[in-house]
């Protein structure tokens, strides 16, 4: 049997081999060495899901969970399961999953998907052959279903006013991709400056917002270590969003940041729009900084799904015109939805314009009703929900050990509490996670679209970047170009063209 399952390979490999370019046959034959070493081994490798990793449920608490793996032992049947963790908070409400079957007849690889409820899990694997266990029974820890929401602004959602950072979660169910603290990025701020060879592959990002240097499957608990992928260096006030989401829901939380201090919602639409701009920080060539949460959309939406996004702009509009800062916001709305293929993608929205006066005053309210009466009309607006007002935050005076608010502007200590609870006020409510539409986790087995580059997500009908846990076709028609990357789907299937350059790999 295992030489049947060999050949089959092996013809599989053919294949692809003779419809290739000539560049593209000296890595399959690699790859097939590859192959015959693997067959050695008595295991289940898991891909996909990882530790950590948290896939948004729907409006009933239930998700569909991909499962994505090799195994070199003959078997009926792939089966899997999840069992609650110690963690689980009241844990008697969520229980064991049954035994289900991934994938029929698996071959070296399976893929395919259970359904879940929400909870934080152990996921336990298995094969079967006639009846019985085969091989090493695999399991991945902390693997979750729950709520997943990124959050987009200015410096009062990215953090970073006093050199504070916002506190570890002590939840271990809130989640992010990790990223790490703020790079050095070759000595320089803010990291513009052309990418050198010791540069991290953040700060690789940084320079060029290319989401080939984002980390993919690289969960992590929120932390003052880990960063919250693909711009925040830092928790700031949304592990306590985390940590009280996840008691007062039952489920673990996944945050992506995209904020960027010192931003305003023109600097949203115009990057948006590809309309440049000039700024003293904010590099508009690269798209940012909208460039984040477009990423964000394309590169791990399509992997773990959405809640909804969480908007805190305003103080940094106060002069412009309310039917400008509207249409702004209107405009990066509607073109975060275009970019992620979502026409419902939910959006939050919170009321902000507080800056205190030299004076020890805030603004004057004509100055303050342009940004807030413009974010009360577009929050009203299909699939927009009401975020918190966060202009009850003030400054008392007392300086950064007694106010809220220390400089007038930033949150400080007791300020990053007030703005979470004011936030976890507004998303623990039915008429938001009851009404809202999330966006659930795609499936794994996606196909070319059309002819262009593998890198770009409108070469594929799942609209992202393909990544190594996918099961790849190339249809009849399409030609793929590999460019100066290397590509590593977990499966391949060629009935059109693919072709390397710039020393572009195929590996598996």
């Amino acid at each position: 049997m295992k030489f049947i399952m060999l050949a089959l390979q092996v013809s599989r490999f053919y294949c692809l081999f003779k419809n290739t370019s000539l560049a593209g046959k000296y890595w399959l034959l690699s790859l097939l060495i590859c192959f015959f070493s693997f067959s050695g081994i008595a295991q289940i490798s898991v891909v996909f899901p990882v530790s950590r990793a948290v896939i948004q449920r729907n409006n009933a608490n239930q998700a569909s969970l991909n499962i994505v793996g090799r195994i070199n032992v003959a078997a009926d049947r792939i089966e899997a399961r999840l069992v609650p963790r110690p963690e689980q908070a009241r844990v008697d409400t969520i229980l064991a999953t049954n035994w289900q079957i991934v994938q029929e007849n698996p071959t070296n690889l399976f893929s395919g998907s259970i359904a879940v409820k929400g909870g934080w899990y152990n996921l336990e694997i298995k094969a079967i052959k006639n009846g019985i266990i085969v091989g090493s029974p695999t399991v991945v820890e902390r693997v979750g279903i729950g709520e997943v929401f990124t959050f987009v602004g200015h410096s009062n959602a990215q953090g970073g006013a006093y050199g504070q950072t916002g506190p570890d979660a002590t939840d271990d169910r809130v989640s992010c991709i990790a990223v790490g603290q703020e790079p050095s990025c070759n000595g320089s701020f803010p990291f513009y400056q052309p990418a050198t060879s010791s540069d991290s592959l953040w700060c690789k990002y940084l320079q060029t917002a290319d989401a080939q240097y984002l980390p993919v499957l690289k969960f992590s608990k929120v932390s003052i270590a880990s960063g919250i992928a693909p711009f925040s260096s830092r928790p700031w006030f949304w592990s306590i969003v985390g940590d009280s989401l996840t008691h007062k829901l039952n489920v673990p939380i996944m945050l992506y940041g995209a904020a960027f201090g010192g931003t305003k919602s023109e600097h949203w639409f115009k990057s948006a729009k590809g309309i440049p701009f000039e700024h003293g920080f904010i590099k508009s060539s690269i798209g940012m900084p909208y460039i984040n949460l477009k990423n964000i959309l394309q590169l791990y939406v399509p992997l773990t799904g959405i809640r909804a996004v969480l908007c805190l702009h305003g103080v940094n509009e106060r002069n412009d015109l309310q039917t400008t800062i509207q249409a702004w916001m209107e405009g990066y709305i509607e073109q975060s939805r275009t970019d992620a293929k979502i026409p419902n993608l939910a959006w939050m929205i919170a009321l902000d314009s507080y800056l205190l006066d030299h004076g020890q005053n805030p603004a004057p309210y004509p100055i303050r009703d342009a940004p807030r009466n413009a974010q009360a009309s577009v929050r009203v607006q299909s699939n927009n929900f009401a975020g918190p007002d966060l202009d009850v935050i003030s400054d008392n005076g007392n300086g950064i050990g007694g106010s809220e608010r220390p400089d007038g502007l930033h949150f400080g200590n007791q300020g990053l509490v007030s703005a979470a609870n004011l936030w976890i006020n507004a998303i623990n409510v039915q008429s938001f996670l009851g009404v809202s539409s999330p966006k659930l986790s795609q499936s794994f087995h996606i196909q070319s679209s059309q002819s262009g580059n593998w890198e770009k997500a409108n070469s594929w009908d799942c609209n992202c970047f393909p990544q190594n846990y996918h099961s790849m076709t190339i249809n009849a028609g399409d030609s793929i170009q590999v460019d100066a990357i290397k590509v590593k789907p977990i499966n391949f299937i060629l009935k059109g063209t693919l072709n390397f350059t710039n020393q572009g790999v195929l590996s598996f």
